[in-house]
């Protein structure tokens, strides 16, 4: 039997070779700007896009409700600016009120002097009497006592101005992600299409299975955070109740705010066992950590990782690596991006790694068809 000739593919061009090169090279370059132009809205883009996916549901029951798509992005937008904003001005009130307490104290306490030292300073061991010496010392000597204060109150004062900065920055970053999340709602079923057509022309015929398995991820982790939040609250409550701290509902309302945040419980529970201790109550106070390690902060890294990986069916171990892992290396966001990343990759690797499927045999009556047709 003669052999085909081999069927040559010609070259292109120099022309065209250096015409393509320049296409990639301008659509990269071209990728790059857009990307250092919106990475300072990263956050804000990624916070809004995390919201949007998942209360998804919720707008589009407000879309049939009130038949349109501005009506209902308005009135999502408004919801969550309440859900966000509403603890934060109980917390400011709060806040403000503490400060001006905090300041009449002080003014009372320079005024008529330290009060005497507390009995339990006596009773500690080996170091009592040098310590209710010192007391007594710095409350003789005004002068001293006032530069003592003011030594250890200046990292107090840089703290909290880099934290005031902080807490700026990221009230702006929430009302643009709230901006955004207008936008996300009202095209939202556009921006859909496209992420599934730019998904299936990237990733092919498993784009679907991808982008799906990224929206319960996502979902997931909401869940997680804010069932985690909840849990942590109704924990913190208990303990401040059982342990005699004022505004316990209060406290706990922080405690739901703020473990949204990295080590932010801590501040809540610690701060109200510095006070138990101020108070002459030690055994409260170290009640207070004991039950804040132990039962408070256990909540977050039990329950939350717990939660994601029955929403996400993503195995346990691998959600606790990636919410500490994405926290670690991208900050709060990370708690969503960790779990993410790690779930689309065991879904990529899983269909890699599956057996391709079997070939499926020919049935006797078709083969025996076919070798009557030969014979014929």
């Amino acid at each position: 039997m003669a052999e085909l000739p081999e069927q040559q593919i010609p070259d292109q061009p120099p022309e065209r070779r250096f015409e393509r090169f320049f296409q990639y090279v301008f659509m990269l370059a071209l990728v790059a700007g857009c990307l250092t132009i919106l990475l300072p809205f990263f956050t804000a883009i990624l916070f809004s896009m995390v919201i949007a996916i998942s209360t998804w549901p919720y707008y589009r029951w407000l879309k049939g409700k009130l038949r349109g798509a501005v009506p209902a992005a308005l009135v999502g937008c408004l919801a969550v600016t309440l859900l966000i904003i509403g603890p934060a001005v109980l917390l400011s009130l709060s806040g403000v009120q503490g400060v001006a307490w905090l300041s009449d104290a002080a003014r009372g306490w320079f005024a008529n002097g330290p009060p005497p030292p507390p009995e339990w300073l006596l009773r500690i061991p080996w170091f009592g009497d040098d310590l209710q010496a010192t007391w007594r010392r710095l409350a003789s000597n005004t002068g001293e006592l006032q530069q003592l204060l003011a030594r250890y109150f200046e990292p107090l004062r840089h703290f909290a101005v880099s934290a005031g900065k902080v807490f700026g920055a990221g009230l702006l970053q929430i009302g643009f992600a709230i901006f955004l999340l207008f936008f996300m709602y009202r095209d939202g079923e556009r921006l859909g299409g496209w992420l599934q057509t730019a998904a299936q022309r990237i990733a092919g015929p498993p784009a679907m299975e991808l982008v799906e398995t990224g929206q319960n991820t996502i979902v997931g982790v909401m869940i997680g955070v804010l069932g985690t939040a909840l849990a942590q609250a109704m924990v913190a409550a208990l303990g401040f109740l059982v342990a005699g701290v004022p505004g316990a509902i209060l406290l706990a309302t922080l405690t739901f705010v703020l473990s949204m945040v990295p080590v932010g419980p801590p501040l809540v529970w610690g701060g109200a066992a510095i006070w138990l201790f101020n108070q002459g109550q030690p055994g409260w106070a170290v009640f207070m950590v004991v039950y804040g390690l132990f039962a408070i902060s256990a909540v977050d890294n039990v329950i939350k990782p717990y939660l994601i990986s029955r929403s996400s069916h993503l195995p346990f171990a691998l959600t606790l690596m990636g919410v500490i892992g994405g926290v670690l290396s991208f900050g709060f966001m990370g708690v969503f991006i960790g779990p993410t990343l790690l779930a689309l990759a065991i879904s990529i690797g899983g269909r890699w790694l599956a057996p391709p499927p079997a070939a499926v045999p020919a049935s006797p009556q078709g083969a025996e068809g076919a070798g009557t047709a030969v014979q014929g």
